[in-house]
């Protein structure tokens, strides 16, 4: 599999990667723990789609020393969006371990420690493939503006990664008959588990 440094390289979108890159050297030399969840882990668990912003999940009560830490980096505050940008107008959002990953759903986001949580892929700490499906299905069950994108995600890397009905053993049990209706839907109609 290539690196997701390569793959943003062939889709145009390397300063995406610089910004992830660059985030994560900032938060990690301030000892923040932090974890890249979104569509830029989507494309380090194996799928390599594009998408245009960066989202990391920090730990609330360390989020005003994250906002100054980016600031003092150069990042730009955008107050309207909710976002900082490079000076390369990536967006690089937020996300607080604890809150809901869906309207209305009993996932949370979790912390950005633990094995459980959080691996390292290609030198930067991602959500772990179980976290990362079920806060996607969680939020394409709770917005149906998001549904189509983050439904797709999932099951992308359930025909990537091989995984079949049993994985929902690893998901918060709101999200694991979806994720068997997904796994019939990438395996064209079978599930086993």
């Amino acid at each position: 599999m290539q690196t997701a440094e390569k793959v943003y390289a062939m889709l145009g979108n390397e300063q995406l990667w610089h910004a992830a890159a660059q985030c994560h050297q900032i938060l990690a030399n301030a000892n923040i723990s932090h974890t890249v969840c979104g569509g830029v882990a989507v494309c380090l668990h194996g799928y390599q789609r594009n998408t245009v912003d960066l989202d990391l999940i920090i730990e609330p009560e360390r989020a005003a020393d994250v906002r100054l830490l980016l600031a003092e980096a150069g990042l730009t505050w955008d107050a309207a969006a909710k976002e900082f940008r490079t000076n390369r107008s990536i967006a690089v959002q937020f996300l607080m371990t604890g809150d809901r990953a869906g309207n209305d759903s009993e996932v949370r986001l979790p912390a950005p420690t633990g094995d459980l949580n959080v691996e390292v892929i290609d030198g930067l700490p991602v959500l772990r493939l179980s976290r990362l499906i079920e806060i996607k299905i969680a939020c394409g069950l709770g917005s149906i503006r998001r549904t189509h994108k983050d439904f797709a995600d999932v099951v992308e890397l359930i025909a990537i990664r091989k995984l079949d009905g049993s994985f929902a053993r690893h998901l918060h049990k709101s999200v694991r008959s979806t994720f068997r209706k997904l796994v019939r839907n990438a395996q064209g109609g079978s599930s086993r588990g």
